[in-house]
């Protein structure tokens, strides 16, 4: 009578040897490098700046590397064509400039840093491959995790050490306030799916983001604030509907809360400057230097642009002819980067064709949101484009949005998680699971 013999105990891995396996776990699905990416994307910008830069190529450059090892191949799907299409149209704009102007240097200077809507199309082709990942969520609770980590780091940087004005992790003031005002309406996208922690968690991210852009001072990010505030409370009305004994004093503290934060930033006394810088008969002895400046930019940059309308003066060479035009004048303007509103340098540095290439751009996230399947993410997948195309539009009418490193990767990352999103609801992909991430056993 033979007794059955006992498996063997399976062999553990030492640590160089679990590394190994780990890694190679890693390149050989794709989900689970995915899953771990897309959270810490979202998270990236407001805490760490351009790390999320080097974080973004970081990811072209594996992609490469697995694509090389034939581990994911090269896709065109009809469901994402749209928006790589839109993306790869702004980064050709882009290519006028060096090509066609004077001083070229300093134009593809331009156009590398626009190089994350060439490379928006091999991390879209990426994620398509990603059947397991749900980008959408894990991206939100990334972008709401930031909203908590910056705030603190806003706290600390004013009350603590004493600045005026709280960046967190990015470069200025103004690249986080308006970050923190779009990330502040992220977070209460799909609220309606959170579990009643998440919720509390969500709220609790949505007041985070508006203190950011308190402590931030950033008179561009309260532009947007009616409008954050207005899609929210669309895309939650059904359950606010329901509830309208809780939204009473919710909207009641809400309002109350937007007014303390208008005075509190000066809005009217701005309006009022803007105002007369505009019908004052000599702008440059306004009493406010940065409005007037700002006012005369956009007027002669207006005039730049009515001369050389199609292909513009190149984007290296608009800040220096719109200085020449009001120095002719008699008007003294500071040698600014750019011209403080991205639809008039795009006008005057690349015309009618930048224009185009710009507006595409900015309406494509809601045309793909729109387009997407009718499951029960649609509203979400809307809501979010509505946020992403309509801050980043309001935010361009007095600063610049897509000559600098920060503002393209966040804008950039939501619209590869849109593009991606959307993929998937018109494929059916409405069950996800998370990868295995842990070590494979040894052989």
């Amino acid at each position: 009578m033979s007794t059955a013999s006992t498996p063997p105990a399976p062999r553990r891995h030492s640590l160089l040897s679990g590394a190994w396996a780990w890694l190679l776990a890693t390149i050989n699905d794709i989900n689970r490098p995915a899953w771990l990416y897309i959270p810490v994307l979202g998270f990236l910008p407001m805490t760490f700046g351009s790390t999320a830069t080097f974080f973004w190529f970081g990811a072209c450059i594996y992609v490469g590397l697995v694509f090389l090892a034939r581990r994911i191949t090269w896709v065109w799907p009809q469901t994402t064509a749209f928006g790589c299409l839109v993306a790869l149209g702004y980064f050709a704009a882009t290519l006028i400039s060096p090509l066609a102007f004077a001083n070229p240097l300093a134009g593809w200077m331009d156009v590398g840093t626009a190089l994350h809507f060439l490379t928006v199309v091999m991390l879209v082709g990426t994620l398509v491959q990603t059947p397991k990942v749900d980008v959408f969520d894990l991206f939100l609770n990334g972008v709401r995790a930031a909203c908590i980590v910056a705030l603190g780091h806003a706290l600390v940087q004013v009350f603590l050490f004493g600045h005026h004005r709280a960046t967190a992790g990015m470069a200025n003031a103004i690249p986080f306030g308006d970050t923190a005002m779009m990330s502040a309406g992220l977070a209460m996208v799909g609220f309606q799916r959170l579990s009643h922690p998440m919720r509390v968690f969500a709220l609790a991210v949505f007041a985070s983001g508006i203190a950011a852009t308190l402590l931030s001072q950033t008179r561009s990010a309260l532009v947007a604030l009616p409008l954050v505030v207005l899609v929210v409370t669309i895309h939650l009305w059904p359950m606010i509907r329901r509830r309208l004994w809780q939204a009473g004093p919710v909207a009641t503290v809400l309002v109350g809360a937007l007014f303390v934060f208008a005075v509190e930033m000066k809005v009217p006394q701005r309006i009022d400057q803007v105002r007369a810088a505009l019908e004052a008969e000599d702008i440059i002895r306004h009493r406010d230097a940065s409005t007037a400046h700002r006012v005369i930019l956009w007027s002669y940059g207006f005039d730049a642009f009515l001369d050389d309308p199609v292909f513009g003066v190149g984007s290296q060479n608009a800040v220096e002819e719109v200085r020449r035009r009001a120095a002719a004048d008699g008007y003294r303007v500071p040698p600014y980067r750019h011209l403080h509103n991205e639809f008039i340098s795009t006008a005057v540095g690349r015309g009618v064709i930048g224009l185009i290439a710009l507006i595409a751009l900015l309406a494509a996230p809601i045309l793909i949101a729109v387009d997407s399947a009718r499951d029960e993410r649609r509203s979400d997948r809307v809501a979010f484009a509505i946020l992403l195309s309509g801050c980043y539009a309001l935010f361009g009418l007095t600063n610049l949005l897509f000559s600098h490193d920060q503002t393209n990767t966040v804008f950039v990352s939501c619209y590869l998680i849109l593009v991606a999103a959307a993929h998937q609801s018109r494929v059916g992909l409405t069950r996800f699971e998370r990868p295995f991430l842990g070590i494979p056993p040894r052989a």
